[in-house]
């Protein structure tokens, strides 16, 4: 795993990160882009580093919190390739938001696996869905069951399930990651009775897919924050090398 994250390392330093910023740039043909490499580097390694400090603090966190560190991890990953993308971010505070919502006051008999989220025009998720994979839902509304079941790490749990919803509408897997994380840091803050009582009594499926989840989570989303940007830094070398 360590040598997987290699790149998210070697750009912590100005020496690295301002050069491939340059290069980001150059590479959308923006007109400043040595003046904004300049002063987007240190807030593109100061993502990356807490980004990595709330993710390595969740790993050793309890379970009860962990959810909360995980989606904060994210936030800061995803802010720093958003920098890669958009040498003016954040242009607005309308992109800091979210991007997500869901129902706070969680109706009784409630099952995370039912609950849904919803897609808001502006905000954190549909800015970086957008900007870093071309990606725009086409719902305004998606079930946790229906994003969980798209994610390859999920399936074997998957196959012991009977009536999963599905969505013939594909995601990238880190706005999965983003959009789960979100509504489980949701519950983590609003609905703590019900989280807590879903730890103790384990007596839904609930806790076994959420479970699940944060162990594939812990493992695969810092993996993909690597391999985005080093795709970025590998296209970039590339140009370099045939021009």
């Amino acid at each position: 795993m360590k040598d997987k994250l290699a790149i998210v390392t070697y750009l912590q330093v100005t020496a690295h990160s301002r050069p491939f910023l340059q290069g980001c740039y150059e590479k959308i043909e923006h007109p400043k882009a040595d003046h904004h490499a300049y002063q987007n580097a240190e807030r593109f390694i100061h993502g990356l580093m807490i980004g990595e400090d709330f993710w390595t603090s969740g790993l050793t966190t309890p379970f009860s919190a962990r959810p909360l560190l995980f989606y904060y991890g994210l936030n800061h990953f995803l802010k720093s390739c958003l920098l890669t993308v958009d040498p003016g971010y954040p242009a607005t505070s309308k992109v800091l938001a979210h991007g997500l919502s869901t129902r706070k006051r969680k109706k009784q008999h409630y099952r995370f696996l039912e609950d849904e989220i919803r897609i808001q025009p502006h905000g954190l998720f549909p800015y970086a869905a957008h900007h870093l994979f071309d990606f725009a839902s086409s719902s305004e509304k998606i079930s946790m069951d229906e994003l969980l079941a798209q994610l390859t790490r999920m399936t074997r749990m998957y196959q012991f399930k009977k009536n999963r919803r599905e969505t013939e509408e594909v995601w990238p897997t880190l706005m999965i990651y983003f959009a789960v994380l979100y509504n489980l840091s949701m519950l983590v803050r609003y609905e703590g009775e019900w989280w807590g009582d879903m730890q103790q009594m384990r007596d839904r499926d609930d806790y076994v897919f959420i479970d699940h989840f944060l162990q594939t989570a812990a493992e695969e989303v810092p993996d993909l924050i690597a391999e985005w940007l080093e795709d970025r830094f590998m296209s970039l070398d590339t140009n370099r090398s045939s021009s």
